[in-house]
C-alpha cells in the first residue's frame, strides 16, 4: 500500500467535548508564542539545509530531526486548535514524539535527493498550493460593513462541527476525517519544500485518523480506543542527553539576533536606494494632486524647535515645495499667527493626510469662500515663489510655528495643482553600507546560534512536561479505552 515517509496520525481517542473550543484560541496563546521561535529557527534551518543539499548533496541529520520536531508541534496544536478541533487533551511543549497523545508525526531518516532540488521544490508545489487554497478559503463572504471572512472547505467544516459539537456533543464522523485530511496535505507539502521527504505529495486526498498504508482498518484506529503507536519510518523520540535549557536559549536569542539582523539589512537597504535618489542632495516625495474650490490651501502646522545653527551642521533643513499646473499659482510659508490674520473669516482647506499619487485629504476651515487677492502682495511671507506652470519655492527652516500655502497668483477661488515636497539630507549610503555590513555579521551570527541550538534541541534533550490546562473530555473515553458511543462511520469493529 502507499507509503509516504512524513506519516501523520489524529487519533480519535480523547475526543473533543461541546464547549472548549470556546477558549481553544485563548490556551494555544503560550503554543503560539512558542511556534513563533521555532518556525522562524525551522525557516533559517532549511535555508541552512538547502545550501548543504546544493554543495554536499547531504541534509543534515540534525537539522532534519529539529524540521521534524517543529513540524510534529505544529500539527498537535493544529490537531487541538482550529485546524481540526479534533481533541481537547492539551498539546505537549516537546519537539519529541508523545506515543500517548492522540495527534503524532513521524519521519524516517534524512532523504537522499539530488542536488538541485533545492532550486525547484518551491516550485514543483505550486499546484498542490492551489488546491490547498481552494480548499482554505475558495470564496468569501462580506457583511453590509465591509468585514469579510473565508469561506472555503475548512472553514466552513469547523463551524459546522463546532456547533454540532455545542448542541450534540458528538463530531461527525466523515467532517473529521475530511478536516484530518487536508491538514494531513498540508503537513506533506511542507515537507517536501523543507526537503523532509524526497516523495512527490501525491494529488490525493487521505482522510481518516491513520495514513492509508498502517495496519488495521483507518476508521477503527481511532475509534476503538487502541493505545497510540508511533508510525512507521522511524523513532519515536530521540533520547535525551541534556543541555535542552542552553539549546533553547541559543535558538531565542538566534531568532532574536536574527530579527534584528533582518531589520538592520532593511535600513541599510533604505539607505542605500534613498542614496541612489537624490536629486542635487534633496530626496523628493511623490507629487499628489490638490483641488480645491476655495482660494487657499494651507499645510498642516508645522512647528520647530531645533536652531538653524543646528541644522545647517547636519545638512538638513533645506526644504523645497514644487507646483505644477495650469495657470499661474502661489507658493510660501510663513507664521502661523500671519496666515490665520490674513484669513480671516474667509472659507480656505487645509491638507490633513497625504494619499499618495491619487491625492491630499482636505478639511474644510468654516468661513466664506472669496478671493483673497494677490497672495505675493502681502509681506509676512518667510519664502515664496510665483509663476505659471512649474513653481518651486526653496525655503530653511528655523524655530517657530509655520503654515505653507498654495494659491491661484491672483487670489482667486478655485485651486488644481500637483504638489511634490523634497528635503536636503546627507548622503546616506555610507550609513546604508554599514548597516548592511553589520547586518550580515549579525545574520551570520543568528543562524550559527540557531544551528547550535536547534541541532542540539534535534538530537534530543529533555522534553518539556506535557500539563496544560485541564482537560475536558468524556470520562468514558480515555486513552486506551474503547469509545462506549463511537460516532457513525467509526464502529468499534
Amino acid at each position: 500500500m502507499f507509503g509516504y515517509p512524513v506519516k501523520v496520525r489524529a487519533d480519535r481517542t480523547a475526543p473533543p467535548g461541546r464547549w472548549l473550543w470556546l477558549v481553544k484560541w485563548l490556551l494555544l496563546i503560550p503554543h503560539f508564542v512558542v511556534l513563533v521561535f521555532l518556525w522562524t529557527a525551522f525557516v533559517a534551518m532549511t535555508v541552512v539545509a538547502y545550501v548543504a543539499v546544493l554543495v554536499t548533496g547531504r541534509y543534515p541529520t540534525s537539522i532534519h530531526a529539529f524540521n521534524v520536531g517543529v513540524l510534529r508541534w505544529s500539527w498537535r496544536v493544529n490537531v487541538y486548535g482550529y485546524a481540526v478541533l479534533g481533541t481537547d487533551r492539551y498539546p505537549p511543549f516537546t519537539l519529541a514524539e508523545v506515543p500517548d497523545y492522540p495527534a503524532g508525526l513521524d519521519a524516517g531518516p534524512p532523504p537522499t535527493m539530488p542536488r538541485w532540488r533545492p532550486l525547484v521544490a518551491w516550485l514543483f508545489v505550486l499546484p498542490h498550493l492551489l488546491v490547498l487554497a481552494a480548499f482554505a478559503g475558495s470564496s468569501w463572504a462580506a457583511t453590509r460593513d465591509g468585514v469579510s471572512g473565508p469561506m472555503g472547505v475548512v472553514a466552513v467544516g469547523l463551524v459546522i462541527a463546532a456547533l454540532a459539537l455545542l448542541f450534540t456533543g458528538r463530531y461527525p464522523a466523515g467532517l473529521y476525517d475530511l478536516l484530518v485530511g487536508v491538514a494531513r496535505w498540508g503537513v506533506r507539502v511542507v515537507a517536501y519544500v523543507a526537503l523532509l521527504s524526497d516523495t512527490y505529495p501525491p494529488f490525493r486526498l487521505d482522510q481518516g485518523a491513520r495514513e492509508p498504508d498502517l495496519d488495521g482498518p483507518t476508521d477503527q484506529a481511532g475509534a476503538t480506543g487502541r493505545p497510540a503507536v508511533p508510525s512507521a519510518g522511524g523513532p519515536a523520540a530521540a533520547p535525551a542527553t541534556g543541555g535542552g535549557a542552553g539549546r533553547t536559549v541559543a535558538v531565542v536569542a538566534g531568532v532574536l539576533l536574527l530579527f534584528g539582523a533582518l531589520g538592520l539589512g532593511a535600513a541599510g537597504g533604505l539607505s542605500v536606494a534613498l542614496g541612489t535618489q537624490r536629486d542635487d542632495g534633496f530626496i523628493s516625495s511623490p507629487r499628489a494632486a490638490v483641488v480645491s474650490s476655495t482660494a487657499v490651501v494651507t499645510s498642516e502646522t508645522l512647528e520647530m524647535h531645533t536652531d538653524r545653527t543646528i541644522l545647517e551642521r547636519l545638512g538638513v533643513g533645506d526644504v523645497r515645495l514644487t507646483a505644477v499646473g495650469a495657470g499661474a499659482h502661489f507658493v510660501g510659508v510663513a507664521r502661523k499667527t500671519d496666515v490665520d490674520g490674513w484669513l480671516a473669516g474667509t472659507a480656505y482647506d487645509r491638507v490633513t493626510a497625504v494619499a499618495g499619487r491619487s491625492g491630499v485629504r482636505l478639511d474644510r476651515v468654516d468661513g466664506v469662500v472669496r478671493a483673497v487677492g494677490a497672495p505675493e502682495d502681502q509681506s509676512f511671507w518667510l519664502s515664496s515663489a510665483v509663476g505659471a506652470g512649474t513653481v518651486t519655492m526653496n525655503w530653511t527652516m528655523e524655530s517657530g510655528t509655520y503654515v505653507v500655502v498654495l494659491a491661484n497668483a491672483d487670489g482667486a477661488p478655485g485651486i488644481a495643482a500637483d504638489i511634490g515636497v523634497a528635503a536636503r539630507i546627507p548622503d546616506p549610503t555610507p550609513l546604508g553600507v554599514g548597516l548592511l555590513g553589520g547586518s550580515l555579521i549579525a545574520l551570520v551570527a543568528a543562524l550559527a546560534l540557531i544551528y547550535v541550538g536547534a541541532s542540539g534541541l534535534g538530537r534530543g534533550g529533555p522534553p518539556s512536561p506535557t500539563t496544560g490546562p485541564p482537560v475536558v473530555d468524556d470520562p468514558t473515553a480515555r486513552p486506551g479505552q474503547a469509545d462506549p458511543t463511537p460516532l457513525p462511520g467509526h464502529g468499534a469493529g
